[in-house]
């Protein structure tokens, strides 16, 4: 393998070998786009950069760097969406940039990552003599998210922990499951199911929508039927293939003309399944997300909640900043609001 070096990101990203220097070096004439790629392929190869600084012992308001830890498994990364992450880190990079702070990124194992409270590296072989602060994306173990909290001001993104007083800043769960759920109902929809997949750690934010889910069928009117809801309960670890499956019998045996996806990656894989197992979208059967993302190619538009990761970015920042000047403040649960998006996969429910 070629030598992890700046050269190789810009061959890689096709960029000159100054861009990808200034990027590192936070130049205020490179875009936070260009240095959000930069940092992101930085971060899933591995290369670190450390600016060279006198003397060992540097108090925190004099670091000028923020650790974002990001937490998805090498082997997830070809499989999920890399343009959430890619927007989330334009913003964090464009607000750290402002206030002159320096980003480094890190992709971290979620089902492995355990630093220790008093250890003195966080990430194994990275020193954190110079970290300032960190912001978390994508959910960790809990307890690893404390004994980050223990050394650092941290703030969480897109993840509400319950057992660690860790300030978040996410999408507003309510408000968006609210609006989809609000649309299907307009279109005659009574039999509404939802489902999820299960992951690595414990992901609240699937709890949170599925209980929008359920405040909005009492708001309505509609039947709360525990058989359509699918793959939530503890021990339920379905498979995606069966869990794919079952929706489909369901929509056919239980009347289900609607299914609301905890995501929109899983939405746009159920509507593959869908395809292969003979249920057409929208006319037999609608399907929502939440993630508002770019459809794969060949996709039709997924009817979702638009999330705007950049502003959350440049939230998480803010955020950071204000954890740092007044560590002992409570904490704060940031929700932004998102854009409904009226897709190709919803319709009345067929007669």
């Amino acid at each position: 393998m070629a030598k992890l070096n700046q050269k190789y990101i810009a061959d890689k990203l096709n960029l000159s070998r100054t861009t990808v220097s200034r990027c590192f070096t936070n130049h205020p004439k490179i875009n936070p786009e260009t240095r959000a790629k930069v940092f992101r392929l930085a971060a899933e190869m591995g290369y670190s950069y450390s600016a060279q600084r006198g003397g060992n012992n540097i108090k925190l308001q004099g670091r000028k760097k923020l650790a974002v830890i990001v937490g998805i498994s090498e082997d997830q990364r070809s499989k999920n969406d890399t343009k959430t992450a890619e927007e989330l880190l334009t913003g964090i990079t464009e607000k750290a940039a402002i206030e002159k702070l320096e980003v480094e990124v890190f992709y971290v194992d979620p089902k492995e990552f355990l630093p220790q409270s008093r250890a003195r590296q966080i990430i194994r072989g990275i020193s954190c003599l110079d970290w300032k602060g960190t912001i978390i994306i994508y959910p960790l173990k809990e307890e690893a998210v404390g004994n980050i909290m223990a050394k650092f001001p941290t703030v969480s993104v897109l993840e509400d922990y319950d057992d660690c007083d860790v300030d978040c800043i996410h999408p507003d769960q309510i408000r968006g499951i609210s609006r989809v759920m609000q649309h299907l109902v307009q279109l005659g929809h009574k039999r509404i199911g939802f489902l999820s997949w299960k992951y690595a750690v414990n992901t609240p934010w699937v709890e949170r929508r599925l209980g929008a889910y359920v405040e909005n069928l009492y708001r309505f009117g509609l039947e709360l039927d525990p058989d359509i809801i699918l793959n939530l309960r503890p021990e339920e670890q379905l498979p995606l293939d069966e869990l794919d499956r079952l929706a489909a019998e369901y929509t056919r045996s239980k009347g289900v003309t609607a299914w609301v996806c905890a995501a929109d990656h899983q939405a746009y894989h159920l509507m593959d399944s869908f395809e292969k197992l003979g249920v057409a979208v929208p006319e037999q059967c609608s399907i929502t997300g939440f993630d508002g993302l770019t459809p794969p190619d060949g996709k039709k538009q997924l009817t979702s909640v638009r999330i705007p990761f950049r502003d959350i970015g440049i939230s998480a920042v803010s955020s950071l900043i204000r954890k740092i000047d007044h560590p002992n403040t409570s904490r704060r649960n940031v929700q932004v609001s998102g854009e409904f998006v009226l897709g190709q996969t919803s319709a009345p429910p067929p007669l």
